[in-house]
């Protein structure tokens, strides 16, 4: 198979494959060892066990399915959090229990971020300001950082980094505690997506003409750029790798691609199930042994891995 950069690229059809919905899905996660996903439709809000395919809880529903356009898990897989982009609501996985809500007024969030542990909770508002909070303790702070649209947010495990794509035409890499930019990415259109790894060391961000590229977060350089020549690429959710070798993407396209970090190279890529025309690949994820991926169709799919050769070939 070849792929966008000419090169030869890995693929193989998928593990396994099983429907959790018969609804469109309007938003979803996968966390991030690939343990549970969380699927937001017009019916509820449900939280699948990806291992037996079961519900882990109830699933939400009257005015806690309403309306709800963004969901994620944390980490270490004891919360999540769900938002109708005017207030977020943060719950227990072990129960169910709704530890804390927020309503921020007039700020419209545009996307959400959680530490491993969920003790930050950063939130990206139209407005250009991020909002950072400690659910527990109950501090926040906002920042205007961005002159324009927050379109994705990304946070390191610990909750003291974050990376931050606006419609401003950069991404900023800064310290959560602080509010210090540490270092700002020029791009040549507005930042549509941006993926922090786990340690914020690499930073991943797409525009929405050309810029694809992958940032030494530590010195602030480039990497690398995805090695494609498709202009306007969408991207849905991205991983990064646990040791940073590798960057998982999904996209409307139906398609699911792993991209090496050193030098862009796509390595391989899989065509997930869909049964409408325009099936999105919402949320992909890293399992130990094999990769994950979440369609708006509501199927989540398991995919082997590619060779190690095929990931370590220069």
């Amino acid at each position: 198979m070849m792929g966008c950069g000419g090169n030869d690229t890995y693929s193989s059809p998928a593990m396994s494959s099983n429907p959790l919905t018969d609804t469109l899905v309007k938003t979803s996660d996968i966390s991030y060892n690939g343990q549970y996903t969380l699927i937001a439709d017009n019916k509820q809000v449900c939280l699948w066990n990806n291992k037996i395919i079961q519900l882990k809880l109830p699933c939400l529903i009257g005015k806690a399915k309403d309306y709800i356009e963004i969901v994620k898990i944390a980490k270490n897989n004891d919360y999540f959090v769900t938002s109708n982009r005017v207030s977020v609501r943060l719950y227990s996985i072990k129960n169910g229990k709704l530890i804390g809500e927020w309503s921020l007024q007039d700020h419209i969030i545009n996307d959400i971020a959680l530490s491993k542990d969920s003790d930050v909770i950063l939130l990206g508002f139209r407005s250009g300001k991020v909002s950072v909070i400690n659910p527990f303790t109950k501090a926040m702070a906002t920042y205007q950082k961005h002159k324009l649209d927050i379109n994705s947010v990304s946070i390191s495990d610990d909750g003291r980094f974050a990376f931050t794509g606006s419609s401003d035409k950069s991404a900023i890499y800064w310290n959560t505690i602080t509010g210090k930019t540490i270092h700002r990415f020029e791009h040549k259109s507005r930042v549509n997506h941006v993926s922090l790894s786990a340690d914020h060391k690499i930073g991943f961000s797409l525009d929405g003409i050309s810029d694809k590229k992958i940032w030494d977060l530590q010195i602030g350089g480039l990497i690398s750029e995805l090695d494609s020549h498709q202009r306007f690429i969408t991207i849905n959710d991205s991983k990064i790798s646990v040791n940073n070798q590798l960057l998982l993407t999904g996209s409307p396209k139906q398609t699911l691609q792993l991209w090496r970090i050193t030098d862009g190279k796509l390595i391989a890529q899989w065509q997930a199930t869909h049964l409408k025309t325009r099936s999105s690949v919402l949320s992909v994820a890293f399992e130990e042994s094999t990769l994950l991926s979440l369609t708006s169709d509501g199927i989540l799919e398991v995919w082997q891995y590619p060779p190690q050769s095929t990931i370590n070939q220069p």
